[in-house]
C-alpha cells in the first residue's frame, strides 16, 4: 500500500447506468496492483471511501473505478468531472491472484457494482489470453438497465470468454436473457470448465450462497476466491 496519499486527476467520466459512473483517473505515479484489489478515494471536506479497481494492471490508460450514486463521497465522486481532483490510498485487500494459477480454468461470478474488480481480472486474462485455461463469467443485476459495462461483453467474447448475463427481477420487462440468480446458472456454466478455480463477489449472502453452490458442485473449498 501507498503511504503518502495519490492525488488523482478525472480525465474522463463514462456514464455506464442512471446509478454507475466509471471515473478514469490519472496521476504522475502508476500503483502496482492485484486484478480486484481495492483503493481508497476521498475529497477533501467530504470524506472516503474504497472502491475496487475496475483496470487492470496492464492497462496504460490510467486506474479506472466504478462509483455507484449514493451519500456523501459517493455522491460527490458520481457528480464529479473532467479536471476534478481526489486522493487515493491503497491498493489493499488481496485481490484475486489470478497469475498464481496458471493454466487453471476459471468461473467468475459477480452482481451488481461487483463486475468493477472482476473487470479488472477479465481485462487482466485478456491480456495474458495464453497464460490461462477457459474463463466463464456470470453477471447478475437486478434490472436489465442496471448492467455495466455492456459495450465490452463482446470484446469478451471474442477473447474466448462467455458471459452469461441473468436479472433477478423478470417481472414486467422485456427481457428475453437468462434469470435468477448467478448461483442458478453454474451447473451450466461448469460444464465446460476443467476443475476451475471459482472467483466471486457481491454481498455477502450472494458470496455464501455461491460458495456452497461451487463447493456442492465439486469446486475445491480452497479455490473459491473472494477478494476481501
Amino acid at each position: 500500500m501507498e503511504t503518502v496519499p495519490t492525488i488523482f486527476t478525472v480525465k474522463k467520466v463514462t456514464v455506464e447506468t442512471e446509478q454507475m459512473h466509471l471515473l478514469s483517473l490519472e496521476a504522475g505515479k502508476k500503483w502496482s496492483f492485484i486484478p480486484g484489489q481495492v483503493a481508497i478515494l476521498g475529497m477533501e471536506g467530504i470524506g472516503e471511501s474504497y472502491y475496487a479497481i475496475a483496470s487492470a494492471p496492464d492497462d496504460q490508460n490510467g486506474m479506472e473505478v466504478l462509483v455507484k450514486d449514493g451519500k456523501g463521497v459517493s455522491a460527490a465522486l458520481f457528480r464529479a468531472n473532467k479536471g476534478d481532483k481526489m486522493q487515493g490510498k491503497g491498493p489493499i485487500g488481496k485481490g484475486f491472484p489470478v497469475d498464481s494459477y496458471p493454466g487453471r480454468d476459471f468461473i467468475i461470478a459477480a452482481v451488481g457494482s461487483a463486475i468493477a474488480p472482476m473487470r479488472s481480472v477479465i481485462r487482466h486474462l485478456c491480456a495474458k489470453r495464453g497464460q490461462s485455461g477457459k474463463v466463464s463469467l456470470i453477471y447478475g443485476v437486478r434490472f436489465p438497465g442496471d448492467f455495466s459495462f455492456l459495450n465490452e461483453v463482446k470484446d469478451w467474447e471474442k477473447s474466448g470468454i462467455p458471459v452469461t448475463l441473468t436479472i433477478s427481477r423478470p417481472e414486467g420487462m422485456n427481457w428475453t436473457g437468462k434469470n435468477g440468480y448467478v448461483q442458478l446458472h453454474f451447473q451450466e456454466a461448469l460444464k465446460k470448465l476443467n476443475q476451475p478455480v471459482a472467483l466471486i463477489c457481491g454481498m455477502k449472502a450472494m458470496q455464501e450462497q455461491g460458495r456452497d453452490e461451487l463447493v456442492k458442485l465439486g469446486v475445491a473449498p480452497n479455490e473459491v476466491l473472494t477478494n476481501y
